[in-house]
């Protein structure tokens, strides 16, 4: 039987105790905490078909059948909450990829598993995505806009439709579509190059950790589109974090990759040569010292990184 087979059999069974289509947010809020506790009780005689209490001397018989059923009744409980809230086959399906890319990465593409090799700070949003292309194009289709990805605003400043640049952005990732942005395929091959040369590559993004869905993605993009990344970081302030890690400490850090103005400036400001990708908003900081500009497209970074690499070596 298939999850969606599954679900639609669960649904039947819950609409004989209440109608989720006619639930208030309070109401669906209630039955969120009895499923919560149904599937807390029922956890716990999942426990029960094993001995799990070391101090008790007398052993209980370990109950396959039991074990099945019982974890029948967390996973029913489980898909009543699906249900209640109204999630479709294909957001359960997409959240158990994205989730399973983070779970499967997290603790071997970290940061504190640094081999000593010289490492290379990337930035991932209009640097290996395309993201801002795709932000704009969404933006145009869906309220009618006419916005030029090419313009000079790092950040959206004007509303559109009433909705500031933050919520237009909450709205993009809660569609799941960070997961599916576009790819700059010159610079992931350029950094796959680097990475068979034996530099070791973090991607540092300042998207935000705290949002579930866009943390998740975030591994699940990488997954797909850059396989052999070695770590991950998401985190606002670049530049603080960066300077409390074993590579910077250990001087190991060759150059950091990044699209933004300020956090480009401030990766120059404290003496990392700094690659900014050459668009109109981060005009701004072309000419300031360590920062070197480039043609993402076409440009080739490996000389550059090169000499930064003698550099501190020397």
């Amino acid at each position: 039987m298939k999850l969606k087979k599954m679900l639609k059999r669960q649904k039947k069974f819950s609409d004989c105790f209440f109608d989720s289509k006619s639930l208030t947010e309070a109401e669906k809020i209630e039955l969120h905490k009895t499923f919560c506790l149904s599937m807390h009780s029922e956890l716990s005689f999942l426990a029960n078909t094993v001995q799990y209490r070391d101090h008790r001397p007398t052993s209980v018989a370990t109950h396959r059948e039991n074990i099945l059923f019982e974890t029948m009744d967390v996973m029913r409980y489980s898909m009543a909450m699906l249900n209640l809230w109204d999630f479709s086959i294909d957001e359960i399906e997409n959240a158990f990829k994205s989730r399973a890319a983070h779970l499967e990465n997290r603790n071997v593409k970290n940061i504190e598993n640094w081999n000593g090799n010289p490492v290379i700070v990337c930035d991932m949003d209009d640097v290996l995505t395309r993201f801002r292309q795709d932000f704009y194009a969404w933006i145009n289709k869906t309220y009618g806009q006419n916005l030029d990805e090419k313009s000079g605003e790092y950040y959206l400043k004007s509303t559109v439709d009433g909705k500031s640049s933050d919520a237009l952005l909450a709205e993009f990732t809660h569609g799941g579509k960070n997961a599916n942005l576009g790819v700059n395929k010159h610079m992931v091959a350029e950094l796959k190059q680097l990475h068979d040369a034996g530099y070791w590559i973090h991607i540092l993004t300042a998207r935000p950790s705290s949002n579930l869905k866009c943390l998740y993605e975030t591994y699940e993009w990488l997954a797909e589109h850059v396989p052999f990344f070695d770590s991950v970081s998401l985190k606002s302030e670049k530049y603080l974090w960066l300077a409390s890690t074993e590579p910077y400490k250990a001087g190991q850090v060759v150059c950091a990759i990044d699209d933004s103005p300020k956090h480009a400036a401030e990766f120059a400001q404290h003496g990392i040569p700094t690659l900014i990708p050459k668009r109109n908003y981060n005009r701004s900081v072309w000419k300031n010292e360590n920062i070197t500009y480039f043609d993402w497209e076409r440009g080739s970074i490996q000389k550059y990184v090169a000499k930064c690499l003698n550099n501190i070596g020397a």
